[in-house]
């Protein structure tokens, strides 16, 4: 659950699993007020925000608390994993470039049991609208997509079409235009940077197009696939951040790689359920 401190305002992640009224006491770890804040019922809907961007999740936060829902926000797949619940609705809405190189290795550990009331929306990192965009080929196993700003549009009425139950709630409360359409890079060094910025973006343009990826790590010619999206890819690249011009790295070439390389792994190990049946664990790059 997420609070906020009423004197700095900033937002403060606890678990609060019990259904029963209770007070909860907090001390700001930034400015060091003491405040509580008050459980009175169970929630309506429970969401895990497995993203890493604080404007996003502030974005997120503020609508699902127009439904009567809580946000957990999850650093990590550990954290996802241990605050799915069992008797209550549940929404996942998963970073496509989350912890890693791509989301379907959690998607698939999470769908794996049949007691969690579990539905999946990906959030793609939409670092350019036009470039590279598509409808996508496939969702991984999970259950919708939502672009970042629909946020404030679309994001109460695609909970209300995957939870019925919260449908007739979702369509009274007015839509908002969100802030922002992308996530935002931190303030690391610039190597660091660009890696980040190339992960995210090479996470984007596959779950685009996972079609082509599949059939290029299948049949071993994972190089040759997607080559005019990478493209792309590398324009946006250099647009958000010029510094990267001058160093030696193909950043976009090597975060794609990488996901080839742990595609490949999750393919060859057949507990993969999507797309095509066969394995191929030959990539390299």
């Amino acid at each position: 659950m997420i609070v906020q401190c009423p004197h700095c305002k900033v937002l403060l992640r606890f678990n609060a699993r019990t259904t029963n009224a209770r007070l909860y006491s907090f001390r700001c770890p930034v400015c060091q007020m003491k405040f509580k804040v008050r459980s009175k019922v169970a929630p309506i809907l429970r969401v895990l925000l497995a993203h890493q961007d604080a404007d996003i999740c502030r974005q997120v936060v503020e609508r699902v608390e127009r439904l009567k829902g809580v946000v957990t926000v999850c650093a990590d797949a550990t954290q996802v994993t241990e605050n799915l619940t069992v008797n209550q609705p549940c929404a996942l809405l998963l970073d496509v470039a989350f912890q890693g190189t791509f989301p379907f290795q959690l998607i698939e550990q999470v769908k794996t049991s049949p007691l969690w009331q579990l539905k999946i929306i990906l959030l793609p990192s939409v670092y350019n609208k036009t470039a590279y965009k598509r409808r996508p080929d496939s969702l991984y196993g999970a259950d919708a997509y939502l672009e970042l700003h629909h946020i404030g549009d679309r994001l109460l009425p695609l909970l209300g079409e995957l939870f019925p139950v919260l449908s007739e709630r979702a369509t009274v409360i007015t839509a908002v235009e969100t802030a922002g359409g992308e996530r935002r890079l931190g303030q690391q060094p610039l190597l660091e940077k660009a890696a980040e910025l190339a992960r995210v973006l090479v996470a984007d343009i596959v779950f685009y197009h996972q079609e082509q990826l599949e059939q290029g790590v299948l049949t071993s010619q994972w190089q040759n696939v997607l080559t005019d999206k990478l493209v792309e890819g590398r324009k946006v690249f250099y647009s958000r951040l010029p510094a990267a011009a001058g160093l030696p790295v193909d950043f976009v070439q090597q975060a794609f790689a990488e996901v080839c390389r742990t595609y490949s792994v999750s393919r060859s190990s057949c507990s993969c359920s999507y797309g095509t049946s066969t394995c191929s664990s030959d990539v390299s790059g």
